[in-house]
């Protein structure tokens, strides 16, 4: 394979080139690309590809993004999920205000003694939007930055000292004004808004509140301070005006500090229009600029009285305006015109415009054109890469080729710009101007119109994407993770003092998703990027490799991949059908696994899976359907549930995990809004019953068993950090006020340390701190795979020793002993457990006894390293369920084993053994 020749910015419209970042081993069909060294931060260069220019239809992929988040909330007709995602937050923020009123601070800690910490990364800021600079306080101002799905920061000047301001809110913040409290002793007044939800705090985002009056909002466009001395707020926007009976443009005020709004003018339309107000000098906090429905109209009474000045252009559908002071003003027009955007300007305050044509690249978002105060020939344009002019839009210059990042992240502009905030410098008023650009890879300055950049956000922005993390049982502080954007990334964490801990290595550029491994190293790591697999292969010294979908598969965007629990160096593709990938050499070779068409009916393909750690045959399955399937032979066959299951992620699917010990138990989550989102299987995948009290209505990505011993289940949902308290047999909020509100993606249990890693949508990755368990299950085994090699049996006789069906307490299989007094051959069945670690040990099992004579036993004992010791010596007819503490040296004891042994002759005399535990405790 090769690279794509696109960007390493990934929506889902477009698939990324993958960009190697670090000089790693390669073989195969791996990034052989030439290597070079980075001096910026001490990192090492990229091998990348060659970056191309790159020219797309960005409305069209827009209005594709709309119907894929529609997708993705799969609902029944008739139900909005926005509006039921909208209620949740709500309640969420509700909750978290009340609970900090009746705290004398921040920081509360979790009921139970639980806590969070933030692993990162600290240094791969992700998707930020907006930028805004706080009033001055001794010479020093606050630099607040928004982000996509992170909520807002803050920082001085330099980005030496992020801190987030709005965990309490969930998303991600589009706008954001500042204002300057009455004593500046106090904290900074801060509106923002995403979308048209507008909250504010005055209490350094402790809490936040809704401004009252803005409720008819269908999209607010712009935020402004008006300089009129008193920093009346405005909102510019679209709103279901009632007077009107219908959507109108409309601009509403605030004369209290942005607590409640009024409108102030309505215009008989309704377009996607905007508003520019001079900001210093001739006209500030007099005059009111609008562009609607293509032509400019003026205020000079502060925005309550409009008269049309001049046409821009009249079929256009929507535009954006921006200003310089330096002029009549002069005002630039961002306008789509015939699906295509184009660039007017006027010299003379709007009376006339010229085209400038179509700029180099343009988003169409509000914020994708920016202007300046103290200069009115000087443009900044941003899509892909970022664009500068000095002529009023006549020629362009591209700042850098976004392939160039990922040797200078410091001084070279990441991929994607989401949002230009050019301000005019407050201590320069009409001499400089500022310009933040906020991109997939954070925030940049520039204080000379883009001609050179800074990146402020190179440490503590905690607004990674992370779709999936991975952590290895042979260290659990080693961590890979894969992000939206941000690449496949590596990290070692670090103590936790307040912030994100940990620096990642981003390894190659991209998204990447499922990361899992086949017995929970590093030494083989898979996952998927939209094209390929990609195989990480050696734990501390890794290389990459990578391996094409199979050839002509249908699958989702990002496809579930699954290591091969009796291989680690193999591993199963999902998509129509399953595939399994066997390396051979320094290769991997597919093969169909399964013939079973998964694209049969309804459904177009596999939306996830998973082995039973407990039983290696034994599998399950959903299909984007909603289907449910089980496996007895590792995937080969498949039989499908009774009922349906959840539906899934729209590009990425559902979360289905088995239980650790019991090879019968396994949970699937998915769209939960119009059913539920979790059900449980306890009987092997046959039937599935919902799993959802407690639990919002939401969409759950993913679900993790913990390994403490409790059956208590973890979730990554919409709606935030769930756990599954199975002695309560409801799902509990697990965030508190430590966790952010935001989006839970991934989510996986790392027992070693005592703790439950959440991947975060937009605020890194998490972790939930639930102690070092006090008793775990060591070994299990109920015989469900029908044969003693799975459970790691020794047999005294294969014809003495079986799983039969007859001789099960519970589920379909049980152990048989027969025979074992005959000629001096024993019958009987040995499994080595290490209780290393363990100070208790306890033996659970289930047993009966058929047709024995008084001197007929089913002995039952424990080896000690030297001897085996009695537990008990039975001959009962009637199931008995036994559980037995054995003595001292037992425990922490790596020669330990367990033996069951048959003394009877006859021919229908036997014993029968099920549901075998051996469980440690402190």
């Amino acid at each position: 394979m090769g690279f794509r020749s696109v960007h390493p910015g990934a929506e889902p419209a477009r698939w990324p080139g993958p960009v190697l970042l670090s000089p790693l081993p390669v073989t195969m069909r791996t990034l052989l690309l030439p290597a070079a060294l980075l001096g910026v931060l001490a990192c090492q260069a990229p091998l990348q590809p060659q970056p191309i220019d790159h020219d797309e239809d960005e409305a069209g992929r827009h209005e594709l993004r709309e119907r894929w988040l529609e997708s993705m909330h799969r609902t029944a007709p008739g139900v909005d999920w926005r509006a039921i995602e909208a209620s949740n937050q709500a309640a969420q923020l509700a909750k978290r205000n009340a609970m900090r009123a009746q705290l004398s601070g921040p920081g509360a800690g979790m009921a139970g003694g639980h806590a969070w910490e933030e692993v990162g990364s600290r240094n791969q800021a992700g998707h930020t939007r907006c930028a805004a600079l706080g009033p001055d306080r001794n010479g020093s101002r606050w630099l607040y930055v928004g982000s996509a799905n992170g909520g807002l920061w803050r920082s001085p000047e330099d980005g030496s000292a992020w801190e987030p301001l709005s965990d309490e809110l969930f998303g991600g913040v589009d706008e954001v004004v500042v204002l300057e409290p009455a004593n500046l002793a106090d904290d900074d007044i801060v509106i923002q808004r995403r979308g048209a939800t507008v909250h504010r705090s005055d209490d350094g985002g402790l809490t936040w509140n809704t401004p009252l009056g803005l409720e008819d909002f269908v999209e607010v466009r712009h935020l402004i301070v008006f300089p009129d001395g008193n920093q009346t707020v405005f909102v510019f926007g679209r709103a279901d005006v009632g007077s009107f009976g219908a959507t109108r443009t409309t601009l509403f005020t605030s004369s209290d500090m942005g607590q409640t709004f009024s409108p102030r003018w309505i215009s008989p339309t309704d377009w996607k229009g905007d508003v520019w107000v001079p900001r210093f000098g001739p006209g500030a906090g007099t005059d009111v600029y609008v562009l609607q429905a293509g032509k400019l109209r003026r205020s000079t009474d502060g925005g309550f009285n409009f008269n049309l000045v001049g046409t821009v252009n009249g079929g256009a559908t929507e535009g954006s305006l921006q200003g310089s002071e330096a002029g009549a003003p002069h005002l630039y027009a961002a306008l789509k015109v015939g699906g295509n955007w184009e660039i007017y300007r006027s010299a003379d305050a709007g009376a006339s415009w010229v085209s400038r044509g179509a700029p180099p690249q343009y988003w169409g978002a509000i914020s994708s054109l920016a202007s300046y105060s103290s200069d009115a020939d000087a443009l900044f344009t941003g899509g892909v890469e970022g664009w500068r002019s000095f002529d009023g839009g006549q020629s362009w210059t591209r700042v850098n080729t976004w392939g160039s990042y990922y040797s200078a992240p410091a001084t070279r502009l990441h991929a994607d710009l989401r949002g230009l905030s050019p301000i005019p410098d407050p201590d320069q008023l009409g001499v400089a101007d500022l310009l933040f650009v906020n991109t997939d890879g954070g925030t940049y300055r520039s204080l000379d119109k883009g001609l050179n950049v800074w990146n402020v956000t190179l440490f503590g922005l905690g607004v990674g994407q992370f779709y999936s993390t991975h952590t290895s049982s042979k260290n659990a502080d080693r961590i890979v993770g894969g992000t939206q954007d941000q690449g496949y990334q590596r990290g070692i964490r670090q103590p936790w003092t307040g912030g994100p801990s940990t620096n990642f290595d981003q390894l190659i550029s991209g998204d990447y998703g499922h990361l899992n491994s086949g017995d929970g190293d590093h030494d083989f790591v898979f996952s998927t990027y939209p094209g390929f697999v990609l195989i990480q292969v050696g734990e501390n010294n890794p290389s990459l490799d990578t391996e094409d979908f199979p050839a002509g598969a249908s699958n989702l965007w990002l496809p579930p991949v699954l290591a091969d629990p009796l291989d680690q160096e193999d591993f199963f593709f999902l998509g129509d059908q399953l595939w399994h990938y066997n390396r051979v050499g320094n290769d991997w070779v597919e093969s169909l696994h399964s013939n079973r068409d998964f694209a049969a009916g309804s459904a177009n393909y596999l939306s996830a899976m998973a082995f039973s750690p407990a039983d290696a045959q034994r599998a399950y399955a959903s299909d984007d359907a909603g289907r449910l399937w089980w496996s007895t032979d590792r995937g080969v066959t498949w039989t499908q549930a009774a009922g349906g299951g959840p539906d899934n992620h729209y590009f990425y699917g559902n979360g289905l995990a088995a239980h650790p010990t019991d090879p019968l138990r396994a949970v699937v989550c998915g769209a939960g809004y119009s059913s539920a989102g979790v059900l449980l299987t306890v009987d092997g995948g046959q039937t599935w019953s919902p799993m959802d009290t407690g639990l919002p209505a939401t969409l759950a990505y993913d679900i993790c068993w913990a390994e403490d011993g409790t059956g208590d289940c973890y979730a990554a949902t919409e709606a935030g950090a769930w756990r599954y308290d199975a002695a309560a047999g409801q799902w509990v909020d697990s965030m508190g006020l430590e966790a952010p509100a935001t989006t839970y993606w991934s989510v996986e249990a790392v027992p070693d340390d005592g703790l439950i890693r959440f991947g975060t949508y937009g605020r890194g990755i998490w972790d939930y701190l639930i102690g070092p368990p006090s008793s775990a299950v060591l070994f299990s085994d109920g015989f469900e795979s029908g044969n003693f090699t799975a459970g790691g049996w020794i047999t005294s006789s294969n014809a003495r020793c079986r799983v039969h069906a007859n001789s099960s307490r519970t589920g379909s299989w049980g152990a048989r002993l027969k025979k074992g007094g005959q000629a001096g051959k024993p019958s009987s069945i040995t499994r080595a457990v290490d209780t290393t670690g363990w100070p208790n040990v306890t033996l659970e099992f289930s047993r009966e006894s058929v047709n024995y004579e008084a001197h007929e036993f089913l002995t039952v004992e424990w080896f000690d390293g030297s001897s085996w010791q009695l537990v008990e010596a039975s001959q009962d007819t009637d199931w008995g369920d036994m559980s037995f503490l054995l003595p001292a040296g037992a425990g922490n004891n790596g020669a330990f084993q367990i033996r069951f042994h048959a003394n009877s002759k006859g021919k229908n005399e036997r014993s029968n053994i099920d549901d075998v535990v051996v469980r440690g405790s402190l």
